[in-house]
């Protein structure tokens, strides 16, 4: 006789593997015979830091790790239907912006894409779909579905890795007759997106944001399939921001140093900030946050840093305009552990040093938990990072651990050890 216990999970079984299987029945592959398709395998992956570009520190941290996109592409579907659904989250406060798109083709098969939820899974959850009086909107020409990948419509890092890298994958890979005239994304329309916009050459009259509207009929909607997200990156993440924004640096020297406070942010803040700014100030930190700053004001700031040290957050996005051989050290939730700043401060030939900082509440996630900077690990790497830029880029060349760092009374030096 079975245990009510063990029918339970034989039943759950039974259903997960019926969604399954109603999943896979009603899915589509963005490369399914007779849709248009193209195919970008051939374009080089991060993954890892590429040669003689390996950190300052021997020892990384164990990586949070995503299955990676196996065949990256652009799909176009004509007669498309979107279904923009409310998404909602535990961490994060509750947005009527927040949505994630459900993607599709005329035959009403749901487009297989990176993070797009299971169908089933919503139409157990939501009632939206059921409703008969429920407004489509049409779309017509060519649209373009952007980012998609976090329902997040206010993060600083998404908003230029997913959507705006979005619009320099599709120029590279199709012809400027076929760019999409629209672009459909999570969009609020705060100030700094529209500044990003305006750097980026996009209009705001050519942005759709996804929370206009629940359903949608689009003549032909282009879908950008490639790595997303903050664990799995593609190894031209950082050129395609800088491209999109024009950026061709400053001319001034890097000196600043500074430190990035979250004393502001709703979550990820340092617990122990007091004595990480009184060991920090007579070093010449200078202790701000970025609330405020325009985007322009942002790349001009991390542009003159020759050092920033910052609790991990959205930020540090900004590192992609500092000159190569910036130092960065990143403050991170053991239980949040995104090698997203890793890879842009590789691409862009920062010096990236993570330390990994106990979470003061296990009871929430590492995502919203504050960070207890253990003051030692703090000392050794201002030991590695407080001196010349110039020596420190030396090293990072030639791939030098810090164990093979030498103190005298003059001052710091490095050789190799034999």
């Amino acid at each position: 006789m079975l245990s009510m216990d063990a029918v339970k999970k034989i039943l759950n079984t039974a259903v997960r593997s019926s969604m399954d299987w109603l999943e896979e029945r009603f899915t589509v592959a963005p490369d399914h015979k007779g849709m248009p398709w193209q195919d970008q395998s051939h374009v080089p992956r991060m993954g890892k830091y590429p040669a003689g570009k390996q950190p300052v520190n021997a020892n990384e941290p164990c990586w949070q790790k995503v299955e990676p996109v196996a065949k990256p592409g652009v799909c176009r579907l004509h007669q498309a239907r979107v279904w923009s659904l409310h998404a909602t989250s535990s961490t994060i406060a509750p947005d009527p912006h927040r949505r994630l798109a459900i993607v599709f083709d005329k035959h009403r098969r749901r487009l297989k894409t990176p993070a797009s939820p299971y169908v089933w899974a919503y139409y157990l959850k939501h009632r939206e779909w059921r409703r008969k009086n429920r407004h489509t909107a049409h779309l017509a020409g060519r649209v373009a579905l952007l980012g998609n990948f976090v329902s997040d419509s206010n993060n600083y890092y998404h908003f230029w890795a997913d959507i705006v890298s979005d619009i320099w994958y599709l120029r590279q890979s199709l012809p400027a007759s076929e760019m999409p005239e629209r672009y459909l994304m999570a969009y609020t329309g705060v100030s700094w997106q529209r500044q990003i916009l305006e750097l980026c050459g996009i209009r705001e009259d050519q942005v759709i944001p996804l929370s206009d509207h629940d359903w949608l009929n689009v003549d032909e909607l282009v879908v950008p399939i490639r790595p997303k997200g903050s664990e799995d990156q593609p190894s031209w993440q950082a050129d395609a921001i800088r491209g999109m924004a024009n950026w061709a640096g400053i001319d001034r020297p890097a000196t600043r140093r500074l430190y990035l406070s979250r004393a502001d942010a709703p979550r990820r803040r340092v617990a122990n900030e007091a004595q990480v700014r009184e060991r920090l100030e007579p070093l010449g930190f200078e202790v701000l946050t970025l609330d405020g700053l325009s985007v322009r004001e942002q790349q001009a700031l991390f542009a003159s840093a020759s050092t920033i040290i910052a609790p991990h957050g959205a930020a540090l996005t900004n590192l992609v305009w500092c000159k190569p051989g910036t130092l960065v050290v990143d403050f991170l939730s053991e239980n949040h552990l995104a090698p997203c700043f890793r890879e842009l401060a590789a691409q862009s030939e920062v010096i990236y040093h993570p330390i990994v900082c106990r979470s003061v509440d296990d009871t929430i996630s590492g995502f919203d938990s504050d960070i207890e900077i253990d003051m030692a690990q703090l000392d050794t790497a201002l030991k590695v990072l407080m001196f010349k830029n110039a020596s420190i880029y030396a090293l990072e060349k030639a791939r030098l651990a810090p164990e093979t760092l030498h103190w005298d009374n003059d001052g710091l030096y490095y050789q190799e050890t034999r």
